[in-house]
């Protein structure tokens, strides 16, 4: 009988699975398993709620958020509660799973996830003054150039028309809204219904010439403004009398003109300019073991992140 037993000592199968239930033992004498219930514990409070907002609303400021948590009555603190036990619950599932590793949609949210939030940073540090305004607007007034502009009515003569020569019909009209004096408003007593409209009010050159064609916005924006007809004037369409009632040249506005984009535009660059700035804190804190070839005159080995 001894002989056997020996035998099964000799067994290395026997050998593991001691060695498994001492390892067992000595992790549930020894190992804290309270890491592994506080997974399963969600915390509600006032912090936690403020900053479930902040991401809900993908605006990262800690005081708007704490007055809009402020602001919500008892019934919507608690649907604010249930949507992030709801979240926190499947985030926390998905962890347990591994679902996280490996997964680009993961990597991809997560990077979003910090870009949202040096945005959210950046936008309360990107403020500006009235001279940073006048600074930059002076120094790029080209980019806010305002376009030409015409308002003018028109009198149509279809050149498909049964009546007759388009041109000769538009010749006629012309003497007679002159020797009567029809002013800007009366001219839809005259002519034929055009295809799109009768009065254009502040149209661009490239507005007019996509109804009109290029020859007759051209034609168009060469006359001045006067109580008078012009014409007749030829499009792809037909014939035109034309009356124009302003005729604004390109030119380069005041400040308040455009303000509000300005403003925008500098505070896109200077957010960006801070993004790209954090980005580069971040980085710097890495070390980067390149291990591609590199070319002859550089060296290789360990370098420190950097980035432009």
């Amino acid at each position: 009988m001894m002989t056997g037993l020996k035998k099964y000592y000799r067994e290395p199968l026997l050998h593991f699975l001691t060695m498994g239930v001492f390892l067992y033992a000595l992790a549930e004498l020894f190992v804290d398993d309270s890491s592994t219930r506080d997974n399963y514990a969600i915390d509600i409070n006032q912090a936690s709620m403020v900053r479930f907002l902040q991401f809900q609303n993908k605006a990262f400021n800690a005081e708007l958020a704490l007055a809009k948590w402020q602001s919500m009555s008892p019934a919507e603190k608690q649907d604010l509660a249930n949507d992030y036990i709801r979240e926190e619950v499947m985030y926390r599932e998905a962890l347990n799973l591994g679902l996280e590793v490996d997964d680009q949609i993961i990597r991809r949210r997560l990077i979003q996830k910090i870009e949202f939030i040096n945005t959210g940073f950046s936008s309360d540090v990107a403020k500006i003054d009235e001279d940073e305004l006048q600074d930059y607007f002076k120094k790029h007034i080209s980019d806010y150039e305002i376009d030409a502009s015409i308002t003018f009515s028109h009198v149509f003569f279809d050149k498909d028309n049964k009546l007759g020569a388009h041109q000769q019909l538009a010749g006629k009209a012309l003497s007679e809204l002159n020797q009567k004096n029809v002013p800007f408003e009366n001219a839809a007593q005259y002519g034929q219904r055009f295809y799109f409209h009768r009065n254009y009010v502040d149209r661009t050159h490239n507005f007019v010439a996509s109804h009109f064609g290029e020859a007759f916005s051209e034609q168009v924006s060469s006359l001045k403004q006067a109580n008078i007809w012009y014409g007749p004037i030829t499009s792809k369409y037909g014939s035109h009398l034309v009356m124009v009632k302003k005729n604004q040249p390109a030119r380069l506005p005041d400040l308040v003109e455009v303000a509000p984009q300005v403003l925008q535009d500098l505070q896109r660059i200077k957010q960006g300019e801070l993004k790209t700035k954090a980005l580069g804190s971040m980085v710097e804190k890495y070390k980067i073991n390149n291990t591609l070839q590199q070319p002859e005159t550089s060296n290789t080995g360990e370098q420190h992140a950097s980035i432009r």
